[in-house]
């Protein structure tokens, strides 16, 4: 696997890592002044000075100094590294690949991107070239870590909403879940008490304070978590589905870097059923800050709703133009608009995020993907978050089965 840590994760519970299948590579294609240009041709024009910009930052760096770069954008490092334009767009590229910052896909984060490519340098011996997809979907990559939880006496709950963490004194007592089905939605249900001296959330930081009361923290940490946890990076997709394999490219995928009548940037690429080889899909994605409209969690409000409407009309607009055939001869298709993470904007990554363990409350460990310890967005950030965690956890609590090791 990419980076490393999914792979530690199953090996230290026994289990076998579902299995990746490949999809796409990075062998796709910009678009871009109108005219669509093959991602290889970019590298393979200018190459040296790839190279050169690349093996500086990723390779020579120590992870001290390139985690210094935190708060210098992709865009002005590379622009004041090299004025090579293929070189630049390229960058662009991957600062939006890996979990950019859109609107701005030059916002993203210089430190954060060469993080996860010296990462994955060393796990792989070569800069990352593919993406994966585990067979069965993502449900799949939690099948072995359920099993693992049941097997050394632990208890899955499914539709048990935590109503709180209760705290007192800064030292966690355990959980409050809420008892009983609601009839209506407005309907008060009452709670039952779960004792438990450790909780770890994986609640997305954008929730904390659906289950982490403010008047358990300190008012620092509280404006801290206040800070980073409406400053999402905001998803919206166009799914087709489709049966005919020439209506699409599947070598990789296919940026946009400003849509003909959206003026945005955005991305393409295709996802085949493991179990049906005759279908797959073609997901395009656009994403958008939270300082605009229409933003996630301003979605109550009017506004927001009408700006919605108008991204995906220009945004679908620009998919006819581009790749007409996929839009006429599409099975179906469907929308959706999300929060996907804590944007990697300089000022928003790194020692700005908040730690694992909770600053004054015993007990309390956040291990969304989103904290300090994770230094990549994603799958492999939240199992670099668990596996810190985990850690943490038994170092603190000795007494905890050898077997979570």
């Amino acid at each position: 696997v990419m980076v490393g840590s999914q792979d530690e994760v199953y090996k230290r519970i026994g289990k076998q890592l579902p299995e990746n299948v490949c999809e796409w590579t990075n062998s796709g294609e910009l678009y871009l002044n109108g005219q669509w240009h093959k991602l290889d041709d970019m590298i393979k024009r200018s190459f040296e000075e790839f190279l050169r910009v690349y093996k500086r930052t990723a390779i020579d760096l120590s992870y001290e100094q390139v985690e210094d770069l935190d708060d210098i954008s992709i865009e002005k490092y590379v622009i004041d590294t090299t004025d090579d334009q293929d070189v630049i767009n390229f960058f662009r590229y991957l600062g939006w690949l890996f979990g950019g910052t859109l609107p701005a896909a030059t916002d993203y984060s210089a430190g954060s991107l060469f993080y996860s490519i010296k990462k994955q340098v060393e796990a792989n011996g070569h800069m990352p070239t593919q993406s994966y997809w585990a067979k069965g979907g993502s449900g799949a990559i939690a099948t072995g870590l359920i099993e693992a939880i049941k097997e050394n006496g632990g208890e899955i709950r499914t539709n048990t909403n935590v109503s709180r963490v209760v705290i007192d004194d800064g030292k966690v007592q355990g959980v409050e879940i809420e008892d009983g089905q609601r009839v209506v939605q407005m309907q008060y249900v009452d709670t039952r008490f779960i004792k438990a001296p450790v909780v770890a959330s994986a609640v997305a930081i954008w929730d904390i304070f659906n289950i982490i009361s403010e008047d358990d923290l300190s008012p620092w940490y509280s404006e801290r978590l206040r800070y980073l946890h409406r400053n999402t990076l905001n998803l919206a997709t166009v799914t087709y589905a489709l049966d005919k394999e020439e209506l699409w490219d599947h070598s990789g995928q296919r940026w946009v870097q400003e849509g003909p009548v959206s003026g945005r940037p955005w991305c393409g690429s295709s996802l085949r059923y493991f179990d049906d080889k005759d279908h797959y899909q073609v997901s395009f994605w656009i994403q958008l800050g939270w300082w605009e409209k229409p933003n996630f969690h301003e979605m109550h409000k009017a506004s927001h709703k009408a700006a919605l409407k108008k991204l995906f009309e220009d945004w679908e607009a620009d998919i006819k133009i581009l790749f007409p055939e996929v839009v006429e001869n599409a099975l179906w298709a469907i929308r959706s608009f999300g929060p996907a993470s804590i944007m990697e904007t300089p000022g928003n990554v790194g020692r700005k995020l908040v730690d694992i363990e909770a600053e004054g409350i015993e007990g309390l460990y956040l291990v969304g993907e989103r904290t300090n310890a994770a230094k990549i967005t994603g799958v492999y950030g939240s199992a670099q978050t668990a596996l810190k965690a985990c850690d943490l956890i038994l170092q603190k609590y000795p007494g905890v089965s050898s077997k979570a090791k």
